[in-house]
């Protein structure tokens, strides 16, 4: 009789319920990920994109993975267990690509504008060949990124996670070869000491033009806020901040050391 088994039945139902409502807390967490796009933003003039506003992303990550992995502990999650395994994966590996992304577009960003420089891409030949195939994985994954957004669908490119890693390892290598580059030529001039790396760089980006080093000079001597070049860029005196000149018994032109900023 029905009356005989009614506990058993009650039990059942409430199992049967307490699956039912875990299956659509998954199913809910899916639907919430459906319509959340990556927000692409046109960086400068560089012809690419990057990622901004990805707070509400991270929350989420931090929101779901949490729900899932006590969704996971539940007894009453047997009948779709794998399912829930396999959204928990989704979700680390979804959280891991981007990370890595964001790591890789921090450091794209601060090495951009130096490579695309020809006298530092010229100076450092291995360097910029690194960066070269970094930009154009970056550039590619924008433009695909760009055209659709939907992060559920721009993180299920196959092997994307060891794209950025491969990617952040070169970029690792290239800011290691750039340090040791700026090293070199601080020990040729002891001077450049005094200035940081961005300095350095500023100057180093364009050594055809050797009006690049006139706002570092104070930096680099105390008494010394300009040097006096002619129309022909030599150099034939210096400047104190005071407007006092003193002209060089003798003159310098910096084209004589073939970019070399160091030397002259």
């Amino acid at each position: 009789k029905v009356g005989d088994q009614l506990e058993l039945i009650t039990e059942q139902s409430d199992v049967a319920s307490k699956e039912m409502s875990l299956e659509k807390a998954l199913d809910k967490m899916l639907n919430e990920w459906k319509p959340i796009d990556f927000d692409c933003m046109e960086y400068r003039d560089s012809g690419t994109y990057i990622l901004r506003a990805l707070d509400d992303i991270q929350s989420l990550f931090d929101d779901h993975i949490v729900k899932t992995q006590a969704m996971r502990s539940s007894p009453f999650v047997k009948p779709f267990e794998q399912r829930v395994k396999d959204w928990e994966e989704k979700l680390i590996s979804m959280q891991e690509i981007i990370d890595e992304w964001l790591k890789c577009q921090a450091v794209w960003l601060y090495l951009e504008p130096i490579f695309s420089s020809e006298d530092i891409m010229r100076q450092m030949p291995q360097e910029a060949k690194r960066f070269i195939q970094v930009d154009r994985l970056w550039r590619k994954t924008m433009a695909a990124t760009e055209q659709k957004p939907n992060v559920l669908m721009a993180t299920a490119t196959e092997g994307m996670l060891d794209s950025w890693k491969n990617a952040n390892h070169l970029l690792e290598l290239i800011q290691q070869g750039l340090n040791d580059y700026l090293e070199k030529k601080r020990l040729s001039f002891a001077r450049l000491f005094f200035l940081s790396n961005d300095e350095l760089l500023q100057i180093l980006s364009e050594t055809k033009d050797p009006l690049r080093v006139q706002p570092h000079l104070k930096k680099c001597f105390e008494g010394i806020a300009q040097l006096t070049f002619t129309d022909q860029m030599i150099i034939v005196g210096m400047e104190s901040v005071e407007g006092e000149k003193v002209k060089f018994s003798t003159t310098l032109d910096p084209s004589t050391a073939n970019g070399m900023v160091e030397k002259w």
